[in-house]
């Protein structure tokens, strides 16, 4: 079974603007580096090799100069093109073109999760199941986000930034799909956004086969997308490195810890970008 990660990074990033005018959202600072290493951190945490990554097509240049093919990573990554933003499912059946995985992990280039009992089952839930999985995490301001009604402990509905209030339950952009994904995909409309929507995929493999992961409250979450939460979490990284002494989701030390690279990999890389803060960080931390 061919199992990987597909990394969403297209979009526009309107809600960043004017600074996701010149710029793709995911490449701008959060701390010490870019928004896109921190997404790629969850899918290195769940021990994913095989990546695809999407962008615009005038990104591409750019995520390549930063990434690379993988090997600085010790793992393999490709891209693949979304010409349109056209939701977040059209993104996963573009990238199924390049990548035809049985399994994969997707992850929003945008979102931000921090805590260790949260990726010990992550990886379990990846590797020890077969089942299709959502994630979600209770907010304050559900009407903002894709919400589960719950019926007792079964979901009833998923609602995408529903009016009224159905639950504090939101669904986060972290998700486990199958290869059905495209037959599933091809059954789709586009909502009155002009977009397919991740909720009406979800319906489509049935609600009652998909298997929910609560993220807790051990675990920090952020939606880096809009100025507050690009704020706030560029806040929670700088306290917990400057307090811990640790480094928060950097994926050169993951992949180190995961033995992927050795410490002579990682030395050539802390020199290529030697002055940096982060690489006075990683250097701190794993040399």
């Amino acid at each position: 079974m061919k199992t990987g990660g597909i990394l969403l990074a297209g979009g526009r990033g309107t809600r960043l603007y004017p600074n996701t005018k010149i710029l793709n959202k995911h490449l701008l600072p959060i701390f010490d580096k870019p928004m896109i290493y921190y997404s790629l951190s969850i899918l290195l945490l769940a021990k994913i090799k095989d990546i695809t990554l999407i962008c615009n097509p005038e990104d591409e240049v750019d995520y390549k100069n930063l990434l690379g093919d993988g090997e600085e990573l010790g793992v393999k990554i490709k891209y693949s093109l979304q010409d349109s933003p056209e939701g977040i499912p059209h993104a996963i059946n573009t990238a199924l073109q390049v990548s035809n995985y049985d399994r994969f992990m997707t992850v929003l280039g945008d979102n931000f999760l921090y805590g260790r009992e949260f990726f010990n089952s992550l990886e379990n839930n990846f590797y020890k199941s077969n089942d299709i999985s959502i994630y979600y995490q209770k907010v304050r301001n559900p009407e903002l986000y894709g919400v589960i009604k719950w019926n007792g402990n079964v979901i009833e509905d998923l609602v995408e930034k529903p009016a009224n209030f159905l639950s504090n339950d939101a669904v986060i952009g972290l998700y486990i799909f199958d290869s059905n994904f495209c037959n599933h995909f091809k059954n789709l409309q586009k909502s009155n956004r002009g977009e397919f929507e991740i909720i009406d995929i979800i319906k489509e493999y049935n609600l009652e086969n998909t298997i929910t992961n609560y993220v807790g409250r051990g675990t920090a979450w952020f939606d880096m997308g809009s100025s507050e939460d690009f704020f706030n979490s560029s806040q929670f990284v700088k306290t917990i490195q400057d307090r811990q002494g640790l480094l928060v989701c950097s994926p050169h030390e993951i992949a180190y810890r995961n033995g992927y690279i050795d410490s002579k990999r990682v030395e050539n890389y802390i020199q290529s970008i030697k002055g940096s803060e982060y690489a006075s960080n990683l250097s701190r931390t794993i040399l």
